[in-house]
């Protein structure tokens, strides 16, 4: 086991975390000039969209494009608009698949995985496109409608999500993302919905430190008047179980950056779904032991009954 040096160092091999974060940079900039000329084309199209995740939380929240990794580009559109960003992104170089073991060709999905997403997700394949920067695999686009999965209690407007849309510049291009309230109630459901998940889980990725410090980051920017106006959105769209979930979880390991008043003000009244996943696959299991037990246990999968029914082929 690894002990402090001698001179009090308690951090081994420092030139580790500055390779990771040059790499981060080097990375980030190459998706932030692809993603720039998709919100380009986008807005001369007169397609309506928000940004959402990656691109948000390294420009606005973290504001060092080195310091959170970021995989893809998350756009919330109104299902109306998919052909035309589907059409958009072919133009561009984007298909619906797999990439190929050399990394050079997207290999379509099979037709029963088209069919499933289309039928019981809010998100549609993802977009995906090669590259040879060394620093990218390949660039992918998610398409979502809805920020709510369609198991889920509560329900959001995509419209309205898009009218309330704020403008800024990002990726050296004017594009829009969401209001500071709903990019929070975003942040929410999605680490909600990856930590509960059979497919996240099966996959080691269901409950990371990195959601949690998103969540968590998102809420240190909010003035108390905004944290209000979360607290009556949560409750109006019916999502305080999945927001609890989230900034509870997140209170333990940054109790400095979440305000107990706002885990106060959404605590439901029965907290036992905490230990719950599989909830929006229509499988509950409960996990048999507690959260920070788990969070760190890299063989927490071997305690799940049950398997993920999403097709990616």
């Amino acid at each position: 086991m690894w002990q402090p040096e001698q001179d009090g160092t308690l951090l081994p091999h420092p030139w580790i975390y500055s390779a990771a974060y040059e790499a981060n940079c080097r990375r980030n900039k190459a998706l932030f000039t692809e993603f720039g000329r998709i919100f380009h084309d986008l807005g001369q199209a007169g397609i309506r969209y928000a940004v959402r995740k990656g691109p948000v939380l390294c420009q606005s929240v973290y504001e060092d494009a080195g310091i959170r990794r970021m995989a893809d580009l998350d756009l919330l559109i109104e299902e109306s608009s998919y052909p035309d960003v589907q059409e958009l992104l072919t133009e561009r170089g984007y298909a619906q698949g797999l990439q190929s073991r050399n990394g050079t060709v997207v290999t379509p999905y099979a037709r029963t995985t088209r069919a499933f997403w289309s039928m019981h997700l809010n998100n549609k394949l993802p977009f995906k496109k090669p590259t040879s920067d060394p620093d990218v695999d390949f660039f992918e686009v998610d398409l979502c409608l809805n920020l709510f999965q369609q198991k889920s209690h509560g329900s959001l407007d995509t419209t309205t999500l898009l009218d309330r849309s704020v403008s800024t510049r990002m990726c050296g291009a004017e594009t829009r993302v969401l209001a500071p309230s709903d990019h929070l109630l975003d942040v929410c459901l999605h680490l909600y919905k990856e930590a509960t998940s059979y497919l996240s889980i099966e996959r080691g990725k269901d409950v990371t430190l990195m959601r949690f410090l998103d969540v968590a980051e998102s809420v240190r920017l909010m003035d108390h008047r905004a944290t209000e106006e979360f607290t009556a959105l949560a409750a109006a769209a019916g999502a305080t179980r999945e927001v609890y979930f989230a900034l509870g979880f997140a209170r333990q390991l940054y109790p400095d950056a979440v305000p107990e008043g706002l885990t106060k003000a959404l605590r439901p009244d029965d907290e036992d779904y905490l230990d719950e996943y599989g909830a929006l696959d229509g499988n509950t299991g409960r996990w048999p032991t507690p959260f920070l037990d788990r969070l760190f246990d890299p063989d927490r999968r071997r305690h799940v009954a049950g398997s993920s029914t999403i097709p990616h082929q």
